[in-house]
């Protein structure tokens, strides 16, 4: 018997990425809070916290970082490597239920925690009857 499966609406769609070699696309969870707020979570170790650059042009929003010197490159040898190398890059396109006046974001230990809001229009309303 097949099981019943919760719809969770998403406000945020990954678009189409600049990818390159040099370019390395971050893990993103993407979560939505019971008010409608949507916290999107990017991995993206050894970043340059002044390199992050955070916009929203047109609708979607771009995450890019650069990522500091391998600072073990000169004293090791690699003899095993999980980790991508290069400058990160992602994109996601927005939709108009997102306040984009009201995104924050916070850059802790690797992890780009960005907060999107949703826009005062598109929430619930409660009626008043007179």
């Amino acid at each position: 018997m097949a099981e019943d499966k919760k719809q969770i609406k998403t406000t945020v769609h990954p678009a189409e990425n600049q990818h390159d070699e040099n370019t390395v696309c971050p893990l993103v969870d993407i979560y939505e809070q019971s008010d409608g707020t949507t916290v999107m979570l990017a991995e993206m170790p050894g970043a340059l916290p002044d390199s992050i650059d955070v916009q929203v042009d047109k609708g979607v929003l771009t995450i890019a970082a650069k990522c500091g010197d391998d600072k073990f490159s000169e004293s090791y040898a690699r003899v095993f490597t999980s980790f991508e190398t290069g400058d990160y890059f992602r994109a996601f396109a927005l939709s108009d239920e997102v306040d984009r006046e009201n995104i924050d974001a916070k850059f802790d230990d690797g992890l780009l925690k960005l907060t999107l809001p949703k826009a005062e229009a598109v929430k619930k309303k409660k009626i008043e009857i007179k």
